[in-house]
């Protein structure tokens, strides 16, 4: 099964959202990203957090689970539902934008739900943010913008071909070096490192 979850950050574009939602067994409204649904004239399955953003009383009729446990975020109690409801893979809308620290914490969670799917990742009108193991084939077309980042600690024995700009046994570490905005030059491109990298896809400039 595959869930959509959209959290309280920065809300998607109607076309995204509904291209995530026809790819979805399962809509689920991280409190105030109920709203978004309901804004674009669509129903979440439900909508699960503490509801100190989402007033049940305006909506009559839509499914809540009412969570308020302050230990974990509203994304964290979605995604927990989603995993008990048997889902492999999940796509997250939502997720950045607004307050930074609320950011910075979900991708903490994006950290700590990684093996716990197949497949989880953040989506915005921008692109898509993920993380992996080595090694990493983009299989992108020739031309699609790509960044790579360290999360949890430095990445290290960076080596990438394929991109516009390689690198061959680097560390990338936090205020020292990153990969950003670089550009897939081949259909074969490959990244091998040692470490959990963070990789983001430029779908629009």
């Amino acid at each position: 099964m595959h869930a959509l979850i959209i959290a309280g950050g920065i809300p998607p574009q109607k076309n995204l959202l509904e291209k995530e939602m026809a790819l979805a067994q399962l809509s689920i409204g991280a409190d105030s990203g109920g709203y978004v649904y309901l804004g674009y004239g669509y129903r979440p399955d439900i909508v699960i957090g503490d509801l100190d953003s989402f007033l049940y009383s305006r909506h009559k009729g839509i499914k809540v689970l009412e969570l308020p446990d302050q230990e974990t975020n509203d994304l964290e109690k979605s995604l927990e539902y989603a995993l008990a409801k048997g889902a492999k893979s999940v796509c997250i809308l939502g997720a950045t934008g607004k307050r930074f620290d609320h950011s910075l914490k979900n991708l903490s969670v994006l950290l700590r739900y990684l093996d716990q799917f197949e497949d989880i990742r953040f989506k915005d009108n921008h692109g898509e943010l993920f993380l992996v193991r080595s090694p990493y084939t983009p299989k992108l077309a020739v031309g699609t913008g790509i960044s790579f980042f360290p999360i949890l600690a430095p990445v290290k024995n960076f080596s990438s071909k394929g991109v516009k700009y390689p690198l061959k046994d680097s560390e990338l570490a936090m205020g020292v070096q990153d990969g950003t905005s670089n550009e897939i030059t081949s259909e074969n491109a490959i990244i091998h490192f040692d470490g959990i990298l963070g990789v983001y896809i430029i779908t629009s400039l």
